[in-house]
Order: structure tokens, then C-alpha cells, then sequence
């Protein structure tokens, strides 16, 4: 297991994966990450979660890579991000499969939620497939929160805060539960 934070410094990381490798990434500040996962011994898998919080004037510039250059490689990349007040993310996401990588399995989903008025997401999902017999496939969506949703759990005598922090937290849990 590898976790990668989010920092003021840009961060650019190179994982090899050989067997299987599970990679955490956490942002609650803003920050730069460049992640490459490289899968290159045949049967190798990765999964990728990650939790992106952003405030205040918060600004992520995420990308990610997953190189499959091996038959049979699996890799799973799941980003959630949650954005409020004015913070704002541009987030790359690029699943590279190689002629040789026969019988591989991608997929790669980026999840937001928008609370902020002024905040902002740009999310660009890719593919790049040089092999014929592979199954590949990207996800990007951006919500806001349900105003029934609110009134349902206001209307149960939650605050409009702790309404707004129970949906959010429903939101990332799946991803929260992994780590």
C-alpha cells in the first residue's frame, strides 16, 4: 500500500507494479501531483483511490498516468473530489495501453461535487490503446448537491450544515471505506 498526499510542493511519482499495488491519495490543501503507474510484468494490477477536498481559494492541477505494458494487467483508478467556496482542479487522467498489453482491463472514473458557488473543475479523461483485444473505459461527473436531498434531512430536523456534511460524507465513503 503507498499513499501519496497532496502538498504545497508538486509532487511527480513513479510507481512500478509487478504484482499488485494498492495507491492512496489524499489533498486537503491544494497542491500538484503527477502520477505515473506503470504495469509491466504480465498479471500485474493496480487500484487507485483518492479523496480531494478543496477550500477557501484551494487549487489542485492532478494527473494521472496508467501505463499497461504487459498482457493481462488490470488497473482501476477512482479520484473523488468534494469543492467549496471558491477552490478549483484540473484533473488529467490518461490510461495507456501497449500494443503488447493484450487482454488488459482499465478503467478510469473521476467523481465531484461542487458546494461553492465560485469553485471550479476541469476533468479530462483519456485513453490511448494500441492493442486490439483489451477492455478500457473512463467517467467524469460533476454535481452539485440535491436541494430535495437537503430538504429531506432538514425537514428531519438536521441543520442545513450538518445536512450539507451528511451528503458529503455518503459521497465519498465508498472511497473512504477502501482506505
Amino acid at each position: 500500500m503507498i499513499k501519496i498526499e497532496i502538498g504545497k510542493d508538486p509532487k511527480k511519482e513513479k510507481i512500478i507494479v509487478k504484482n499488485h499495488e494498492d495507491v492512496y491519495v489524499t489533498g486537503n490543501n491544494g497542491g500538484n501531483l503527477d502520477l505515473e503507474v506503470v504495469l509491466e510484468k504480465e498479471g500485474a494490477s493496480v487500484n487507485i483511490y483518492g479523496i480531494i477536498i478543496g477550500k477557501d481559494a484551494d487549487s489542485y492541477k492532478i494527473k494521472t498516468t496508467s501505463s499497461h505494458l504487459a498482457p493481462n494487467t488490470n488497473s482501476r483508478v477512482h479520484i473523488k473530489g468534494v469543492f467549496m467556496d471558491s477552490s478549483n482542479m484540473d484533473f488529467s487522467g490518461m490510461i495507456n495501453i501497449d500494443k503488447v498489453a493484450q487482454l488488459s482491463d482499465a478503467y478510469l472514473k473521476n467523481d465531484n461535487l461542487m458546494i461553492g458557488d465560485d469553485c471550479k473543475v476541469n476533468s479530462s479523461p483519456q485513453l490511448e490503446i494500441k492493442a486490439d483485444d483489451v477492455k478500457a473505459s473512463h467517467g467524469v461527473t460533476i454535481s452539485t448537491i440535491d436541494d430535495e436531498q437537503m430538504y429531506y434531512l432538514m425537514s428531519r430536523s438536521l441543520s442545513y450544515k450538518d445536512s450539507q456534511d451528511l451528503l458529503v460524507s455518503g459521497f465519498i465513503n465508498d472511497i473512504v471505506q477502501k482506505l
